[in-house]
């Protein structure tokens, strides 16, 4: 558990370096459009709606665009962040299938890097949901202020303040790629070992929720079961041998000490775990675990 711990930081300290470096591309494109912005505030216009589709047309460009044929700033933090992700989960994997089948040749498991960029253009995607809702919103706040005669540096904060939602909506779709690349990495290298059987590790702290709680130190069927369960979700999906939890009692009693930690640590949040049988947000159905 504790290299598990260990690559949980690992990663949460790729996620915030992308996170700074997504910001830094989103003031900077906010920084670009206020400039355009102030032009349209000073600007007249005889008919309003010229004024507004104007707007709109200068705010969609701090939308990362989708273009086949261009990767732009956007792309490139996101293939950077999954494949960061992805090389973490099969080295954790590795490290961990070699403790619990020790006498087992490793493999060799690498992700392919259309794989990578396919997730990260489908991360992309989410963000740009976001975008454009900020591009909508965005020019109706400076049509509104150009209607209502109010201070431009008033309606520049109000723009600030929207893109505060933005960066906060892109962090959470960082932190969730990150999490489910790391995962999928690691599934994949278990399936190339022939591991059937998984360990639901959960982090144990002020933040584990209700739905990772009860199924900490849970084993599942590896093909059942799929982390993340939720945005934000930190859980990771551990290596089981059934065999050898047969013969070493400190390795059996392994599960149920993390489920006791985690549940220790919940029950400091006053809040009461969801059922098993209740499947979280990216769930279909809920697995059943095998103990």
């Amino acid at each position: 558990m504790d290299l598990i711990e260990q690559y949980n930081q690992r990663l949460r300290s790729t996620e915030d370096d992308i996170i700074t470096m997504l910001n830094r591309v989103l003031d900077a494109s906010l920084n670009r459009l206020v400039r355009r912005a102030r032009v349209h505030m000073k600007a007249g216009y005889a008919d309003p709606a010229q004024r507004n589709l104007a707007l709109l047309q200068e705010f969609r460009q701090l939308v990362p665009v989708f273009n086949p044929d261009k990767v732009d700033a956007y792309d490139r933090l996101l293939r950077n962040l999954h494949g960061s992700a992805s090389r973490y989960g099969i080295t954790v994997a590795s490290e961990l299938s070699g403790n619990v089948l020790p006498d087992t040749p490793r493999v060799d498991v690498s992700i392919p890097l259309d794989a990578t960029i396919a997730a990260a253009s489908q991360a992309k995607g989410y963000l740009r949901k976001h975008g454009n809702t900020f591009a909508e919103t965005s020019a109706v706040t400076v049509a509104q202020g150009i209607a209502e005669g109010r201070p431009t540096n008033a309606v520049v904060e109000d723009l600030r303040a929207r893109l505060g939602i933005v960066k906060s909506r892109s962090e959470a779709i960082v932190r969730t790629e990150a999490l489910r690349a790391y995962n999928d990495a690691s599934n994949t290298y278990y399936a190339a070992q022939g591991i059937d059987q998984v360990v639901y590790y959960a982090t144990s702290d002020d933040r584990t929720c209700v739905y990772c709680a009860p199924r900490a130190g849970k084993i599942y069927n590896r093909s059942k079961v799929r982390t993340p369960l939720h945005v934000r979700c930190r859980c990771y999906l551990a290596p089981w041998n059934s065999d050898l939890a047969s013969i070493d009692p400190d390795y059996a009693e392994m599960p149920a000490r993390h489920r006791k930690e985690v549940m220790k640590a919940f029950a400091s949040t006053g809040q009461e775990p969801v059922s098993l049988n209740k499947p979280a947000a990216f769930e279909q159905i809920a697995p059943t675990p095998r103990n």
